[in-house]
């Protein structure tokens, strides 16, 4: 039994061992972070009462190990790391059974190598024992057992359901293997209260199997929830998991209200019988001293050339890329900015970071995968020009590099790279092949109970009226950093909050809001390491899902020293490849994108007068109004136009402002002279980050370090560190002879516009996308819509009436240009969109139910020689990838007119659809045959003559409405006219 020291009195103590976080997605609602991602509220009560430790042990999985740990240590709270694993009672690659056979067991590590094992395990749980659950088997616990403590675990433990079947040898078998499996005295026999008879009955068992193996006791309280009223937010949290409605009776559901964090004293009164279960608690707590490194970095080894090191090699590759970008001579300044930031990156150690990214660019290049012109910070620095990850010069655009790399504060460089979407997956499989599969995963990520989607989830599972809830919803703003308690001050929630229904519906929504919901692959995010993957973060795949993520998400995995890579998919770079490849198929064999005159006559014409439709960026209705008001005259315009097109300058006044400097009707004065470099290009509004930064170190001195600290307080708007940046500010100008009363007005300007600033850097990089698709619809008007149409096969949903159809909507942006789309047809068509004679002519993949195998095979069929007939058409496609339903989208489409030449459309397409079970059966009759071995006599062709049945040639054509009706059936619109216009 745990004594205090002699002669004095002191508190009762205990550690809770078994807990469930929000990351148990079905059942857990403690939560570890607040909305702001500090500590929450329970790990800093638990800090405050004196907790010795505290545990997370959640449901199969280590989502949230890192996050606990990091929000423990800063309340100087011990983080426990666990896991309630689901154990099989045979092997993890049993299968076959119920779900009730996966069993629990509660399983910590006690150091850094049990935290590995414990990652180990986690991880081919998913990978190898998925089966309803993350299983593992007890000869895996005990290859990986080192550095672990076991505890028996809940009701639902291999040992507990043995104790109540009554077979109590089988139980002390179990608890022998167990024991003896792990390293010693790191096994204990959980016991729990929470009022229950079966408990009870377990524990009596446990009590005697403890006198019989000497096997110690441990008490814990499986908690899922922080205070006692929290249970029915709990009980709401497991019916939105399952599926369920709180008045349903036979469903998943918490017997008692428990299953809350309960204090020392309750645990000591409820486990008075057995002392020595308490002590365990602190026992183990002392026992379990995990360290987990977040300070180092551990980027993959980048083998160089001999003779080099990692930053001789940098600095070769950024000198002869500066060279190749200015074959006359590199400036001094370009010289100087290269220097300052090679220095800084070896001195981070971050030199190989830039060869990784500049190896698997590179890469994307040599296989004619197109690549993006940069995207965030990353454009600002002159390593990643040179290097050619970007493209965007730094120094011609005032682009800082302190914005992507603050030299005073070390973390990890974060270059977002874009990649056309159809060749994105083919540069991450040359990173797996060059690193190792084993080194190379896919990043998880985490669904939230947002404040709409909680409402409606909560409203669900009370069984509201879906057009209450609807309503309730509706009052809730949208957007990001919207929340519930904010939302519940207008007085229109407040109005129906007056309804008891109403206000226990928004209560159980406050306590479940933000919480974690489900699980995803993130869209971009690919973690490479230097050993395998699994060394640093656990793994999981999911039961329907055959890719790998890591069980940390792009938050975590940074703050651990990893090398995460945002691999994106930009469409944009698809159409801009596919627009150059017809250019230059038209006789434009030089035509060169990234050499393009910036400062294109028609390109300004054609965005000043808005018509930007399909231009990167500057597409959607509100931004080409805002197009119209700026009338851009310059790249710059565009650039701003880019960071301007937000709430936040709309909002301030700030776009406005831009706008009527823009045109002159607001004289653009300076408060002193240092300002106008700085914001000349913005007509005096300070619209980017970077003016901010720059601001700082011209007019009061911060270094390049600290100008990054001050443009970071004013997005965070905190303001305790803007009062003390302020002061600096002031004193600093004050050694600029400018007076402290300007000095403050220009810092409340900063304040005011700085917080809404947008990365220049990012606005640039963009811009040129911007740009490039710009000046290619205005210059090369067929190409570049042909290419915008093509990129929306696939994504234009057909039929959906609650969504536009881009498809649609290009289509008539074309025409209005004055181009003609002609009709798809099996004999001309490609498989996408085409420029034929000067006109543009429909993609068989457009259609609906044709899919790439099906296009392919007729594409490749008509080349050889024209279809004849539907019968010779089913001859000599793939039958096996063109079935009824393809054939009948095909004629739907108007694709098959042709093989009826001489009739008038509707007659054909009712002759053809009358034809297609014939055709299409007999071919694959014919076919079927061929496979069985029973071939034509003598080897006569296959191929049947055009034939029209009598009941064909009889048929009525179809009516006008039903033609129409079956174009927009397949092509989503009316291709050959419009109903209305009859």
């Amino acid at each position: 039994m745990y004594l205090p020291p002699s002669g004095t009195m002191s508190k009762p103590e205990f550690v809770h061992l078994h807990n469930h976080s929000e990351y148990s997605l079905m059942d857990g609602v403690i939560r570890l972070s607040d909305k702001d991602g500090k500590p929450s509220q329970a790990l800093k009560d638990l800090a405050a009462s004196g907790a010795k430790g505290f545990a997370i042990t959640d449901h199969g999985n280590m989502y949230g190990a890192v996050e606990f740990y990091s929000n423990a240590k800063a309340v100087g709270l011990k983080a426990i790391i666990g896991c309630e694993m689901y154990i099989s009672k045979g092997t993890r690659f049993d299968r076959g059974h119920s779900q009730k056979e996966n069993c629990h067991l509660t399983v910590l590590a006690k150091n850094y190598e049990g935290y590995q094992n414990l990652m180990e395990l986690s991880s081919i749980a998913f990978q190898e024992g998925y089966y309803y659950d993350p299983r593992i088997d007890k000869e895996l616990l005990a290859k990986h057992s080192k550095g672990l403590i076991v505890l028996s675990g809940c009701l639902k433990s291999e040992l507990n359901q043995a104790i109540l079947a009554g077979d109590l040898s089988q139980a002390e078998k179990l608890v022998t293997q167990f024991r003896d499996s792990l390293e010693p005295d790191s096994y204990y026999l959980e016991i729990m209260d929470h009022g229950l008879d079966k408990q009870r009955q377990v524990t009596q068992a446990l009590l005697e199997l403890n006198k019989r193996t000497g096997i110690p006791l441990v008490a814990t309280n499986d908690c899922h929830y922080w205070k006692p009223d929290d249970f029915e937010a709990h009980d709401a949290r497991v019916c939105i998991a399952t599926g369920r409605k709180l008045q349903e009776t036979e469903r998943l559901k918490f017997e008692t209200h428990e299953f809350y964090i309960k204090s020392p004293e309750q645990m000591h009164k409820l486990f008075a019988f057995a002392p020595q279960s308490l002590e365990s608690t602190l026992k183990i707590a002392e026992m379990c001293n995990l360290k987990i490194p977040m300070d180092q970095t551990l980027l993959p080894e980048f083998k160089v050339p001999a003779g080099y090191d990692q930053d001789t090699y940098l600095a070769h590759l950024c000198v002869e890329g500066l060279k190749e970008r200015f074959p006359v001579g590199i400036k001094p300044e370009y010289k100087e900015r290269l220097d300052y930031e090679l220095g800084v990156i070896k001195r981070m150690g971050f030199s190989s970071y830039f060869l990784i990214v500049w190896d698997f660019i590179k890469h994307a290049r040599s296989i004619g995968v197109p690549v993006g012109p940069g995207r965030g910070s990353g454009a600002g620095a002159i390593v990643a020009y040179a290097l050619r990850i970007t493209n965007a010069d730094p120094l011609e655009h005032r682009l800082l590099f302190e914005r992507f790399l603050n030299p005073d504060r070390k973390s990890m460089p974060d270059l977002d790279i874009d990649f056309a979407d159809t060749g994105r997956d083919r540069v991450i499989q040359y990173v797996r092949e060059k690193y190792g599969k084993e080194c190379v995963a896919q990043i998880i990520t985490f669904g939230s109970l947002g404040a709409k989607l909680v409402v409606r989830d909560v409203g669900r599972v009370m069984d509201m009226p879906l057009m209450q809830v609807d309503e309730i919803a509706k009052k809730i703003p949208t957007g990001p950093n919207v929340y519930l308690h904010q939302a519940m001050q207008t007085p229109e929630l407040a109005e129906l909050a007056k309804d008891p229904q109403v206000k226990r519906l928004l209560e159980l929504s406050l306590k479940l809001e933000g919480l974690k919901r489900h699980t995803g692959v993130h869209a971009a995010g690919t973690l490479i390491t230097k050993e395998p993957v699994v060394k640093y973060t656990p793994l999981a795949k999911g039961a329907k899902s055959d890719v790998v993520t890591t069980q940390y998400d792009g938050d975590v995995c940074p703050k651990l020293g990893l090398l995460k890579v945002d691999f994106l998919g930009l469409r944009t770079l698809s159409i801009i490849d596919d627009a150059v490849k017809f250019i230059k198929r038209g006789g434009n064999a030089g035509f060169d994108i990234d050499a393009l005159p910036f400062d294109d006559a028609k390109t300004y014409e054609m965005l000043r007068t808005a018509k930007s439709l399909a231009v990167f960026q500057l597409d959607s209705q509100g931004i080409r109004d805002l197009l119209f008001r700026i009338k851009p005259t310059v790249f710059d315009d565009i650039v701003s136009l880019i960071a301007l097109f937000r709430p936040g300058p709309m909002q301030s006044g700030m776009l406005d402002m831009f706008v009527d400097r823009k045109h002159g009707r607001e004289q653009v004065a300076y408060d002193v002279d240092l300002l106008e470099p700085i914001l000349k290009d913005t007509y005096g509004c300070m619209v980017f980050q970077e003016q901010v930064m720059e601001i700082s170190k011209k007019l009061a001195g911060f270094t390049p370090g600290e100008a990054d600290g001050l443009r970071k307080a004013m997005g965070k708007k905190i303001a305790e560190d803007l009062q003390k940046m302020r002061d600096k500010f002031v004193k600093g100008c004050a050694a600029n002879k400018i007076k402290d009363k300007i000095a403050n007005k220009i810092y409340d300007q900063m304040e005011k516009f700085g917080g809404y600033g947008f990365n220049k850097s990012h606005s640039v990089a963009y811009g040129i996308v911007a740009y490039q698709t710009a000046y290619l619809k205005a210059n090369h008007p067929i190409e570049f819509m042909t290419a915008v149409l093509t990129s929306e096969i696939g994504h234009s949903s057909i039929g959906a009436e609650d969504k536009e159809n881009k498809l649609v909507t290009y289509l008539e942006e074309a025409r209005r240009m004055g181009m003609k789309v002609l009709p798809p047809d099996v004999n001309r068509s490609e498989t996408r969109f085409d420029i034929q004679n000067g006109e543009i002519r429909f993609g068989l993949l457009a259609i609906k139910n044709v899919g790439t195998g099906a296009a392919d095979s007729i594409v490749a069929a008509a080349r050889e020689k024209p279809f004849t007939s539907i019968d010779d058409f089913c001859a000599r496609v793939d039958l096996h990838s063109i079935n009824k339903k393809c054939v009948e989208s095909l004629i739907k489409a108007g694709a098959m007119d042709g093989l009826r030449p001489g009739e008038p459309a509707a007659a054909a397409r009712a002759r053809l659809l009358s034809a297609v079970d014939r055709a299409v059966g007999a071919q694959q009759k014919v076919k079927a045959d061929l496979d069985k071995g029973q071939g034509l006599l003598f080897g006569a062709s296959p191929d049947p003559a055009p034939t029209t049945s009598a009941a064909e040639a009889a048929l009525k054509p179809l009516s006008e409405h039903d033609t129409l009706a079956y174009e927009r059936e397949v092509l989503g619109f009316y291709f050959s006219g419009h109903p209305c216009s009859r």
